[in-house]
């Protein structure tokens, strides 16, 4: 694929029958958000580009990663597991100990680093005087929200003392026209960032880029291990540097495709109210204090396209997005756990709820040292739910994997707890199973099938 930008994709999409363009006007206040979650649950449902939106020039774009055809492109593949197996092999032959020295080596080759443009798509509009959030056609997703959110942000910040860059997607809601609440956790990169900046008593510079190349909106969400840089991780994916291009009030870059940049800075001291939200779990998020971010500038494309994602309960398009992490860190938890042989995030579970792992056990106790050392480090380190089985149990299919835990689990020995986390070590627990009826008996009954009247 030629792809460089969230064009290239749209084309891409259009070409082959994955865009439905809706060309009635609607309502970015929950009209979208419904249409947009109706359709991510359809089996078959396509990215949706809304080319009227009220009140607004700019067309919205939803369910773009909603399938796994869509997502493998966005990565630039035709299938997740042949990208798979292309990590499973760099992985191999790079050097390190640790998955996380193995993949560093990886994605910080001068070949994959970002590279600086001086002419960006990004700034063909630059807005100074008088930028606007409000004139971005964000949505309203769910009645209870407290208001209207940026959902496919890369929000990118700089440490002040190293110098490095983080790029996360984190929550942004519009205050108005001129500010908006970014929220994060207390583990986020950009929660270090803030904190080192309050040290030296400078507010943040911020930038939040949306649009470009799927893949790097892809990786601003993903959890890379040790500060991995997320620009670099997208150009090892696709195999091409990014562009990037310097803001125009403040001291960081960011990718030269993109439909839009907001610049700004957050404020050391002044919090207001985030939320409600309604998140990928199905549940709101109460309204919680966050930090205040200020608009210096706003740049766009002079056609600029808003793209955006809509979160709910499973399925939704974020799933997808999951199970693409699912495939590309399966190699990078066998580097460090050689012992796993396959995972599966069950799309109820999303990002970090569940996760089914099958393992060669090796000793006794195996798989409850297993869990052990994943609460302690990296991708599965917040799971609240992790499920160890043996090597033969398919735990890409999770309806035998729960009828395993079901009718083998014995909560005094096989059932770990802590805090809010829970882990069920299912291997070792061998017994003989039914297995199909006597092959002779198989044979007369297809025979005889048309002779019982069953059809």
């Amino acid at each position: 694929m030629s792809m460089q930008d969230l064009r290239g994709f749209v084309d891409l999409l259009e070409e082959s029958g994955e865009l439905c363009r809706v060309k009635v006007e609607v309502d970015p206040d929950l009209e979208i958000a419904a249409i947009t979650e109706r359709v991510s649950k359809q089996a078959d449902g396509k990215a949706l580009l809304f080319e009227k939106v009220r009140g607004h020039e700019m067309p919205v774009l939803t369910n773009l990663f909603g399938s796994y055809r869509r997502i493998g492109w966005a990565l630039w593949t035709d299938h997740l597991d042949a990208l798979t197996q292309r990590i499973a092999r760099d992985l191999e032959k790079s050097s390190g100990q640790s998955a996380e020295e193995r993949l560093r080596k990886l994605v910080e080759a001068p070949a994959f680093l970002p590279r600086l443009v001086k002419q960006a798509p990004c700034q063909e509009l630059v807005e100074k005087q008088a930028p606007d959030l409000c004139a971005i056609p964000a949505l309203k997703v769910w009645p209870g929200d407290g208001g209207r959110y940026l959902t496919l942000p890369m929000v990118f910040s700089r440490e002040p003392v190293t110098g490095r860059v983080n790029c996360g997607m984190y929550r942004v809601q519009i205050v108005d026209d001129r500010t908006a609440a970014i929220h994060w956790s207390e583990q986020a990169d950009i929660s270090r960032h803030f904190r080192a900046w309050q040290a030296r008593g400078k507010p943040m510079p911020v930038a939040i880029a949306i649009g470009g190349d799927p893949v790097l909106t892809y990786a601003a969400g993903v959890p890379l291990p040790g500060g991995i840089d997320e620009v670099s991780f997208a150009g090892y994916l696709r195999q091409v540097p990014v562009a990037m291009a310097r803001c125009t009030t403040c001291d960081l870059e960011v990718p030269a495709s993109s439909e839009i940049v907001i610049e700004g800075i957050v404020d050391l001291a002044v919090t207001c109210n985030e939320g409600p939200f309604g998140n990928h779990t199905g549940y709101y998020v109460e309204a919680s204090p966050a930090q205040v971010f200020h608009v210096t500038a706003i740049t766009r494309r002079r056609d600029a396209i808003y793209p955006c994602t809509v979160v709910g309960r499973s399925p939704m398009e974020d799933c997808y997005l999951a199970k693409a992490t699912e495939r590309l860190f399966l190699p990078l938890l066998q580097v460090d756990f050689p012992a796993i042989r396959d995972i599966n995030f069950p799309m109820e579970g999303i990002f970090h709820g569940c996760a089914l792992i099958s393992l060669t056990e090796q000793a006794a106790g195996q798989g409850r040292r297993l869990i052990d050392q994943l609460w302690q480090q990296g991708l599965l380190k917040h799971s609240r739910l992790l499920m160890v089985f043996d090597a033969d149990v398919d735990v890409q299919d999770p309806s035998e994997a729960y009828w395993r835990a079901i009718n083998r689990l014995q909560a005094d020995r096989d059932i770990l707890i802590d805090g809010v986390r829970v882990g069920v070590d299912l291997t070792g627990r061998q017994q003989r199973r039914l297995v199909e009826a006597d092959p002779d008996i198989l044979l007369l009954l297809e025979r005889r099938w048309a002779e019982y009247g069953i059809e």
